[in-house]
């Protein structure tokens, strides 16, 4: 793989250890793929914040590289940290102290703590044709398919490498000729709420390992249904992005979302096949209610104010925990809007930073959910322990209310 000269110099470690280990990772990726040289990225995204993930030896890691000097060349976000860094939400001090110190490393080497999987939300929104380097497997997909932006699917280390460098092997997903679509689903029933988008990625995701979907008549999603969509597709399935025809940038036609190409499957997706998706995301039996979680990736302002509106007035059930999970900037535009001083006088709570997915809410006694994020339900059974209990924010708040789930 050609490198030029001041990237010979970072591998050489001319220019440090922290850029010796990044250009080392990101050339030897690139050989890997058979890329043939680097390409410049506008943003990066590091996931795999957890201590969960990381555990002490990640901690000392990130922290020797922070006392080295390393220092990102790019803007660059971090992922949920898995606690709430404003309020105590029982976790136990063992996971809380060295989680702060995870993400204080990472801030150390100038990454923004923004801790949310939500870049794109607030601010580091690359434009069609762009390359970045995320890691964040929901944001990569949205990036990718709604934003027209070139990104793989990275590793935390290897993102961190891309921020590092400024720059990542060109391969994958960075390839025009790789972005085209595989497989057309032809949707012939109405799509209504984005817990329908939902149940849409987990059926279609568990059929195409990493080929690349195409919709047809996706009915003119809004932000949150194609956020939705993103995150079940990314959730269940290996794959980097999808087309929609007419919806995403690189699918004005069925013609250019598949470059060309005419001998590719179409696959119907009808009633039943909604049906199954939902299926797939209830896992439980018991229908009594102790957990609700909304907002996974993070809640949108309109989804925020979309759980104030069902909650005025109301209170949840005794017993149940309510937690809706956003970024600190849509908490702070919904605080200055009244919508979470409505919410928190029903009882429920609003959360930043941390993510049901990544934290660990069994140790607040959880044991049945109720979710409208796909990626909770899927991995709520095998991460947590839980039932879940799979739909929209309505019928969530609903169950938050009564302690109980009323829906098939």
């Amino acid at each position: 793989m050609f490198l030029t000269d001041e990237e010979k110099r970072m591998l050489n470690g001319e220019c440090g250890e922290p850029l010796r280990f990044a250009m080392e990772m990101l050339s030897t990726l690139g050989e890997i793929n058979d890329a043939e040289k680097m390409i410049p990225i506008k943003f990066a995204h590091v996931a795999g914040l957890s201590y969960k993930t990381h555990g002490e030896a990640g901690i000392r890691w990130a922290e020797g590289m922070a006392d080295m000097g390393a220092r990102v060349r790019v803007p660059t976000t971090y992922n949920v940290c898995a606690v709430d860094r404003n309020r105590d939400l029982g976790q136990p001090d063992s996971w809380v102290i060295p989680q702060l110190r995870v993400g204080k490393a990472y801030q150390r080497m100038g990454i923004y703590g923004t801790s949310s999987c939500t870049p794109y939300m607030y601010g580091f929104v690359p434009t069609l044709g762009e390359h970045v380097a995320w890691a964040e497997s929901s944001a990569v997909m949205f990036s990718n398919s709604v934003l027209g932006a070139c990104d793989n699917r990275e590793g935390g280390p290897s993102a961190l490498a891309a921020a590092l460098a400024g720059r990542t092997p060109d391969y994958g997903m960075h390839r025009k000729e790789n972005r085209y679509g595989d497989v057309l689903y032809k949707i012939t029933v109405p799509l209504e709420s984005y817990a329908d988008y939902g149940a849409l990625a987990t059926y279609v995701g568990k059929q195409i390992n990493d080929k690349k979907p195409v919709f047809d008549n996706l009915n003119n999603p809004n932000q949150q249904e194609l956020i939705c969509l993103s995150c079940g597709l990314a959730t269940v399935s290996n794959s980097c992005m999808f087309h929609g025809v007419g919806v995403t940038p690189e699918a004005p036609t069925l013609e250019v979302a598949f470059g060309g190409k005419t001998d590719y499957a179409i696959i119907e997706f009808g009633a039943k096949e909604l049906k199954t998706g939902y299926e797939m995301l209830h896992s439980g039996n018991n229908r009594n209610i102790d957990y609700v979680a909304i907002g996974c990736p993070h809640a949108t302002l309109d989804e925020v104010r979309e759980v104030a509106e069902l909650l005025d007035g109301k209170k949840v059930h005794e017993g149940v925990q309510f937690l809706v999970h956003t970024n600190v900037q849509t908490k702070a535009i919904a605080k200055q809007l009244g919508f979470l001083d409505t919410i928190e006088k029903s009882g429920a709570i609003v959360t930043q930073d941390f993510c049901t997915s990544l934290g660990d809410p069994e140790d607040f006694g959880a044991h049945v959910c109720a979710t409208n994020s796909s990626r909770i339900a899927f991995y709520g059974p095998h991460n947590n322990g839980f039932d879940v209990w799979f739909g929209d924010a309505a019928k969530c708040v609903d169950a938050a209310i009564k302690g109980h789930w009323d829906f098939d």
